[in-house]
């Protein structure tokens, strides 16, 4: 096993088969080498990269918020001088809701009203303000920082008794508790919207948070409403978690009795990439298709 390839792709979940493809397919078409790395070739192409034996261009992971020896090859990689999409400490840090919030927060990001709480296994006892209630309203949210991923752990809260038991779940872990925010509408469409940032350019699709369904934004659509604040608070979030690829949920919303732009779910390190044309609550093919454009055209411009 030797060779110097322009793209590594490290994946492991079945379902990124189809983005994995499309990247490829972009990348053949720019006579790009593209090299996968899966659980099975993982040790001996490690061993191989550590001798000097293979290297890439560019390295994009797919695979380390799985596998611990994921990480260890961004890392590794990341060490050589390889273009690494998406570092392995910066996933880390930005998969930390309560890191990004107040830095967010520094950066001027509109975010939901939050308190956040240490861990369980921390302060036990900790003792909540009730008046807190007063600003960040009943119902509420109550998410850990890290152990969000699909919504694991994400409830609706109406008492400092469901916060306490929350809190339980994941001891180990602080807690976020946030306002809600409703969407206000445009036209006949909920505000709400996901966006993805992919090494400087930015894609926006409606999206219902209620049915989970993706809409590409158009562009007369960005123009009309609008919604090129959205771009701007991509950009601010990129500039906080120094990502290269991640999405992140926006809505048009009242906080505070301000009607403004917020960030709701700040970032996705690892956004799930499946296409519409295979899941109901994919993302549209043509936004697919243009990140794995983007991606090809990036690993390009590094020979």
């Amino acid at each position: 096993m030797k060779g110097l390839f322009d793209l590594g792709i490290a994946w492991e979940w079945e379902y990124d088969f189809d983005f994995v493809n499309l990247i490829v397919q972009k990348c053949e078409e720019r006579n790009l080498t593209v090299f996968h790395i899966s659980v099975e070739n993982f040790e001996n192409l490690f061993k191989a990269i550590q001798k000097g034996d293979v290297n890439f261009l560019a390295y994009f992971d797919r695979a380390s918020d799985i596998d611990e020896g994921f990480a260890k090859l961004n890392l590794l990689l990341d060490s050589r001088g390889v273009y690494v999409i998406n570092r392995y400490n910066e996933m880390l840090r930005a998969s930390d809701k309560a890191t990004m919030h107040l830095e967010l927060l520094n950066a001027g990001v509109n975010l939901p009203f939050t308190v956040i709480l240490p861990p369980f296994d921390d302060e036990p006892n900790y003792e909540i303000d009730r008046s807190i209630f007063d600003r960040v309203g009943v119902p509420f949210i109550i998410k850990p920082s890290s152990e969000t991923g699909g919504g694991t752990g994400v409830k609706i809260g109406n008492s400092i008794e469901d916060i306490t038991e929350a809190r339980k779940e994941f001891p180990y872990d602080k807690y976020l508790i946030q306002e809600i925010i409703r969407p206000l509408y445009i036209g006949e469409d909920k505000a709400w919207f996901r966006a993805f940032y992919i090494l400087d350019e930015i894609l926006i699709c409606w999206w219902d948070s209620e049915m989970k369904v993706y809409r590409s934004v158009k562009e007369e659509e960005i123009l009309k409403y609008g919604l090129c604040e959205i771009k701007d608070i991509m950009r601010k979030i990129k500039n906080v978690c120094k990502l290269d690829f991640f999405s992140s949920e926006i809505t048009l919303g009242i906080s505070n009795g301000v009607k403004k732009f917020i960030a709701i779910d700040y970032v996705n390190e690892v956004p799930d990439m499946r296409l519409k044309s295979k899941a109901f609550d994919g993302v549209p093919d043509e936004i697919v298709q243009k990140i794995a454009q983007r991606i090809a055209d990036f690993v390009a411009s590094l020979k």
